[in-house]
This record gives structure tokens, sequence and C-alpha cells, in this order.
């Protein structure tokens, strides 16, 4: 005969069972992820997500510890070529002061969060595998060290001008040839036909990084030589260029394997820029579900 106290103990048991049986399906079960676009808000037709909400989602603490990767993110998008205040804004939230991200400042933001967090690789991934062009133009292509390199080289070389100009150099074209024959063995016009660009293609907008910091240093250092000229005239100037120029050109020969002439073109950083901007505008105007990555894990 089956005691009372033990059909009690059985049904505490079967009970038990049922409870924690329940647990792991909860537990099992899949829940739908949201998409991305559920975190955010719209305001005059576009749409924004709280930094104070993506902090806590890549694993930041607060806001405070997550403004400098904001910050270093809002200067990457500078570096870029894009306006910095069309993707980040400052504003009030439930939270009191912070900003509002554009999909695209999401995306920089996560390029510039700790790496090391595997949320923070998850996010990086979600974006770049729906900008694959994205991901070429930030790496394969050098993008972000060739802009800036070119940017330089457009700001010493103005000031190169003004140096030749107090050297007594009337005929820059000139001036600036000597320089190249020196490095590449070429003029530029030669040097451009070699290469295949046409005659109104900048080399700039096409130079790898390395070639870049290359005239970058012939440059600077034939600024130097000229400031050390005693009686200036033009063909001295010249003739300094010329061997700064023939300096790098072993330099380059000896650390590369090839001549200046020889190193390879990239793709035009002009085309980058517009793909980078095409970029920009998917992200910002296209806001599509998360299907495969959920950020909000």
């Amino acid at each position: 005969m089956v005691s009372h106290q033990s059909t009690i103990g059985d049904k505490r048991t079967n009970l038990n069972l049922l409870i924690h049986n329940s647990a792991i399906m909860n537990e099992l079960e899949v829940k739908p992820k949201k998409s991305l676009i559920e975190y955010g808000f719209e305001e005059d037709g576009k749409h924004y997500w709280w930094a104070s909400w993506y902090a806590n989602v890549l694993g930041y603490k607060s806001l405070k510890t997550f403004t400098p990767v904001i910050t270093r993110a809002k200067q990457l998008c500078v570096q870029l070529g894009l306006a910095a205040e069309n993707n980040f804004t400052v504003a009030t939230s439930d939270v009191g002061k912070d900003i509002k991200l554009t999909k695209f400042a999401c995306f920089l933001v996560a390029i510039q969060a700790d790496a090391r967090k595997p949320v923070v690789k998850r996010a990086r991934s979600y974006f770049l595998n729906e900008l694959e062009e994205l991901d070429v133009l930030l790496n394969d292509q050098d993008y972000l060290h060739r802009n800036l390199s070119r940017q330089e080289l457009k700001r010493i070389n103005s000031d190169l001008s003004k140096m030749a100009a107090r050297s007594r150099v009337k005929d820059f074209q000139f001036f600036t040839n000597e320089g190249y024959l020196g490095m590449y063995n070429h003029t530029m016009p030669e040097l451009r036909k070699r290469r295949g660009l046409e005659f109104d293609d900048n080399m700039n907008d096409y130079m790898s990084a390395t070639e870049l910091a290359a005239n970058i240093f012939r440059i600077t250092m034939t600024k130097e030589r000229l400031k050390r000229l005693r009686n200036p005239n033009e063909a001295k100037a010249a003739k300094q260029h010329w061997t700064i120029g023939s300096q790098i050109r072993s330099m380059i020969k000896e650390n590369t394997g090839v001549y200046p002439e020889q190193l390879p073109l990239k793709v035009d950083l002009n085309d980058l820029q517009r793909k980078l901007k095409k970029a920009q505008r998917k992200l910002n105007e296209e806001i599509q579900s998360i299907e495969q990555v959920s950020l909000a894990n």
C-alpha cells in the first residue's frame, strides 16, 4: 500500500522535472532576431541610433567610456573625405546628452571599437557583409593611408614651390621634372605615358602608399637642401632636386627590388572616393534587417 507521504513526494518530483524540462525548452527555444532598425528611430526621413544604446551593445560600460571610440570614428569619417556632421549629431536622449548615429556612423564606430570584443567582430562582419566593396576599398586598396598621403603630398608640394621661388626658380615645371628625372629616370609626361595614363590624369591618384611616401620624402629633403643652398639660382636648385630624386631612386630599388617607375599602380583614389560615398548612401538610406547577425545578443 502506497503511503500518502510517498504520493506527495512523487508529485513533487514530477513537478520539479516538469519545471526543469520547461526551463531547458526555454533555453533551447530559438527567439526571433530583431532587425537593426527596430533599435533605432526615424527623424526627418533619416534613421538614427543612440550612441548610449550602441555603447551597451558593443560591451562598453557607459557612453563616457565609449566617447574615445566615437571621436576616432569621427576623425576617420573626415579622413575619408566625408562630412562628420552628417553622420554624428549631438542631441539629448532619455539618458541625457547623447549622440545620434547614422548607420554609416555605426559602421565607422565598429571599425574603431575594441576588436578583442566578440560582439565588435560580429558588428564589423555584419556591415562588411553588406558592403563587400567597402571591405576591399578599406583594405586591399589601402585607401585611408593613400588618401592621407595624397593630401600631404599636395600640401608640401605647394611649400616646395614657394621654397623654389625663393631659390630664384622661375620655371617650376622644369624644376619639378628634374626631380622626376632623378627619381624615375623619366619626366612627368614620359612617366604618365609609360604607365598608360591620360594626359590629364594626376599620377598621385594612382600611386601606392609606398610610392606616395617616397615622393613625400623627396620633396621634404629637397626643401631642406634648398634652405642650405648658397647663392641660389634655378640651375643649382634643379640640380639639387635631381640629386635627391636619384638618391631616393637607389633606396627604392634596394628595398623593393624594382625601380620607382616599375612600382604597381593602384585603383584611382577618386573612383574609390565615389564608391565610398555610394556606400555611405547605401548604409544610411537602405536600412535592412540583420538576418544572420544580431548585434543585441
